[in-house]
């Protein structure tokens, strides 16, 4: 039994309201835009979200805390005002200094959930030397959380109270997939970080990618889905470790699925599911935190407040109407959300012809951090309005000629049943 030390205290019936769910980091997903479309669906504070990895010499050398346009387009400032306890800022870090920096920076914003990444098994990450490639280097890692637990809890005050952190990581990589393997790697952080969790009370906690990642062979796509889920080597560390919160990740795909997870761990991550389709967070919100059905907001109001927000995004800070699209494709589903899809694809098009532009990166000078107005003669929410209307009307459309299609089958086979009785009587 690893029960680490007696100051993380730290129950599973602790965790047992809200936010034992969360949305994974998604590379272009997962963004401030994606971000505030899951906020207007799920409202409640359920739920945490996660944003994309930002390297962490983005703010010790890259000075992006300065950008405020450069900012945007990377952290979801505009969650922090209200909803700082369930944003997450994942990091990738080499290197202890960077790592203390940006969680220093990260803070002063009013984050309050940083996490490491140490399961990112692509390329370009292995030779900057994080993410996956960490958990070969426990002793590393476990520096690099130490400098960011005490950049998150030094000093703090009231406007800048202490901040969580976390790991996110694999329960393997390559070849070892040994309990002793994950064993080992989550003892070098707890031990490296007990004297400053025990001073702040703050103890470091765990998200487990419960496949391992392999370094060579597989894509990151394929190391999401080829190796086999093993989320049994979870909830072992779950109970190796009873005083350090673990959160599952992987597979969760189903309403069942989380409440199967939950019995066993205190949190479930859900990241493919939740970009197929984003709606699937008022079904947590219902059937795992009760909210009442007439509570969840309609779609309707969900498009309108996003559109305003996005509108926003472009005339402040000169995000790209490309990407103020991609959360919204897969808001509708079934044949209405192909229709939109593809309408909105085509407005998206005639918006660029219409400023001058041919080509999927015309307006890829409006999200470099410029500021400068991009050109465009109609505001993105008229694109997309004019996209829902046609949509709305070609749905209309197939909905009727399906309708007269089948009455005229009913009409066919009742005159065939007429002339049948007909030719019996005669």
């Amino acid at each position: 039994m690893h029960s680490g030390s007696a100051f993380r205290a730290v129950s599973r019936a602790a965790t047992a309201g809200r936010m034992r769910t969360s949305v994974a980091p998604m590379i272009d997903v997962t963004d401030p835009c994606f971000l505030r479309l899951l906020r207007l669906i799920s409202p409640f504070g359920n739920h945490q979200l996660w944003t994309e990895m930002v390297h962490a010499n983005a703010f010790s050398r890259g000075q992006m805390h300065l950008d405020q346009i450069k900012l945007a387009h990377h952290i979801p400032i505009h969650e922090l005002e209200d909803f700082a306890h369930g944003t997450v800022v994942q990091i990738g870090a080499s290197d202890p200094n960077d790592a203390y920096a940006a969680v220093s920076e990260l803070r002063q914003m009013g984050v309050r959930h940083v996490n490491l990444n140490c399961g990112c098994p692509s390329r370009n990450v292995q030779m900057g030397s994080f993410g996956a490639v960490l958990m070969t280097r426990p002793e590393l890692a476990a520096q690099i959380v130490k400098s960011m637990l005490v950049a998150a809890t030094e000093s703090p005050t009231e406007n800048s109270p202490p901040a969580h952190i976390s790991v996110k990581c694999r329960i393997g990589i390559d070849e070892d997939e040994s309990p002793e393997f994950l064993r080992l790697f989550i003892d070098s952080i707890i031990n490296a970080t007990d004297s400053v969790a025990a001073a702040s009370s703050a103890p470091v906690s765990f998200v487990l990618h419960a496949r391992r990642a392999w370094l060579s062979g597989l894509s990151p796509e394929q190391n999401r889905s080829v190796p086999l889920l093993n989320h049994a080597r979870a909830y072992e560390m779950a109970r190796d470790y009873p005083h350090t919160q673990f959160v599952v990740n992987g597979g969760a795909d189903s309403i069942q699925a989380v409440h199967d997870h939950l019995q066993n761990v205190d949190g479930v991550m859900i990241g493919r599911k939740i970009r197929e389709n984003p709606w699937f967070l008022s079904e947590l919100d219902q059937h795992v935190y009760g909210e009442p059905a007439q509570n969840i907001p309609l779609i309707t109001d969900v498009l309108d407040e996003y559109l305003r927000f996005a509108d926003h995004m472009h005339s402040e800070y000169a995000m790209r109407y490309t990407r103020l699209a991609r959360p919204l494709y897969a808001l509708f589903a079934g044949r209405k959300g192909k229709a939109f899809r593809r309408h909105l694809g085509q407005a998206l098009v005639q918006a660029r012809s219409e400023r001058g532009c041919s080509n999927g990166d015309a307006d890829a000078g409006a999200d470099t951090g410029s500021g400068a107005e991009s050109g465009y003669r109609v505001r993105f929410s008229e694109v997309v309005a004019e996209a829902a209307h046609n949509a709305e009307q070609e749905h209309a459309q197939n909905a009727a000629a399906a309708a007269a299609a089948s009455s005229a089958r009913v009409v066919t086979s009742t005159d065939v049943a007429s002339t049948a009785e007909q030719q019996q009587a005669a």
